[in-house]
């Protein structure tokens, strides 16, 4: 698995050459590795792309995200087929009881809420939310059946981003946040993918038009470290992300966290909590590995 996340801003011609993504513009040519990268973001739609490149991504198990004319994530494809026990694990996932998929769900809801603590504990230190919430994640139960969940993120978003703030308003904090989320999300699509699980298949999430119920799912705990990464870098009201911000924002893949009791990147935490996941629908026995905020 690569480690690079490749932006294209402007180019005429993308392809691929003696295992390189040639990036060309002007008739200058910029060669990447291709075992080097794991994401490639397309902003330029005018670009000409190679099916050559895409089947070179597939093979190399490369993300690659393509944008519309506002620079928002709108296509990914992510390699297929990629595991060599793919239908051994989605049996697994067929096989999961409402009883186990309701003590997942538990658990996610309580990490989420444990980490929108720790953001709010950094950044509004706003007492009286932080201990609703704290109240909230004891009273988390099974399949969050009293939506502690959703009470929560009415409280904290206020609390984090201001009184007047409402979410999925078309300004830059909103708009950020959607950016990051899609990121992170990406990164989880593509590493269900090389892991050999199949995305429809969700625990909470059910959604019979939804091809990615489980990446909802799973990115539950990564929102509130996403909103402290956006926090810290959004200071204008301007809708429109700047290229720097976009570049920045596509960072959060290499943001620290704690799991499993170490330092290491969003992007390998992810990778941690997909493993987990796989033991936990194995075995039965819910331990999975969160991302935790570095305090």
């Amino acid at each position: 698995m690569g480690y690079r996340q490749v932006i294209i801003k402007k180019s005429d011609k993308i392809k691929a050459e003696n295992n390189n993504l040639v990036i060309i513009k002007e008739d200058k040519e910029n060669k990447v590795p291709l075992e080097d990268i794991n994401f490639v973001i397309l902003e330029d739609n005018q670009t000409v792309i190679t099916g050559k490149l895409l089947s070179s991504f597939g093979e190399h198990g490369i993300c690659f995200i393509a944008c519309n004319d506002r620079y928002e994530p709108v296509s990914i494809m992510y390699p297929y087929n990629y595991h060599f026990k793919q239908l051994e694990n989605v049996e697994y996932q067929l096989k999961l009881t409402d009883d186990l998929k309701n003590k997942i769900w538990q658990s996610i809801v309580k990490e989420k809420l444990k980490n929108e603590v720790a953001v709010l504990c950094q950044t509004s230190k706003d007492d009286k939310t932080i201990a609703i919430i704290e109240q909230y994640i004891q009273e988390v139960k099974p399949g969050d059946v009293t939506n502690r969940e959703g009470l929560a993120a009415k409280l904290y978003f206020r609390s984090l981003f201001g009184s007047n703030f409402i979410r999925f308003y078309n300004d830059s904090i909103n708009n950020a946040l959607n950016y990051c989320y899609q990121i992170i999300k990406s990164s989880i699509i593509r590493t269900l993918s090389i892991y050999g699980l199949n995305s429809y298949l969700g625990v909470n999430h059910k959604s019979k038009v939804n091809n990615f119920n489980l990446v909802y799912d799973l990115i539950e705990p990564y929102r509130a470290i996403a909103d402290k990464y956006v926090y810290s870098l959004v200071k204008d009201n301007e809708p429109e992300l700047s290229f720097e911000l976009r570049r920045k924002l596509v960072n959060i893949l290499n943001y620290p966290v704690i799991c499993e009791k170490r330092k290491c990147s969003i992007e390998y935490s992810i990778e941690l909590l997909i493993k987990s996941f796989i033991k936990t629908i194995t075995t039965g026995e819910v331990k999975l590995s969160f991302p935790k905020l570095i305090e």
